[in-house]
């Protein structure tokens, strides 16, 4: 009997870890204050703001995973208030699998109409496992 349980914990176990958090950024400024905690899931990343700024009204701030050795995939907009949900589509989902140097840049409302970043880096960090 207790065998039948530890086979169940054990799948468990993976299950959890497979859908539950898996890797976490902490962007910084340019002067390298804190500024957003990203924690990735498995199809979605959540937004946790540290002292985020609000864009300038014509400006959205948008997210990138920057892959070595190729061109960055936008993740999507930071949510307006800061705080909240970014849900990703399978290719951005394998752009963050390993550790991925993130980026958020400020661009036109909306987000970058090229799908690469145009404006300046306004926060930047690692994504790593936990």
């Amino acid at each position: 009997e207790s065998r039948g349980a530890n086979v169940f914990l054990v799948r468990g176990g993976a299950l959890y870890t497979q859908d539950n958090v898996k890797s976490a950024a902490t962007l910084v400024t340019t002067a390298q204050q804190p500024a957003a905690q990203i924690i990735a899931h498995k199809d979605y990343l959540e937004v946790e703001p540290i002292a985020t700024a609000a864009p300038e009204p014509d400006r959205s701030l948008e997210l990138w995973a920057i892959p070595e050795g190729s061109a960055p995939v936008s993740l999507g907009l930071l949510p307006e208030d800061g705080k909240g949900i970014i849900g990703l589509n399978p290719r951005q989902q394998k752009s963050i699998r390993k550790p991925v140097e993130l980026m958020v840049s400020s661009e036109t409302k909306g987000g970058s109409l090229s799908k690469q970043p145009t404006g300046p880096t306004v926060y930047q960090g690692a994504l790593a496992t936990r």
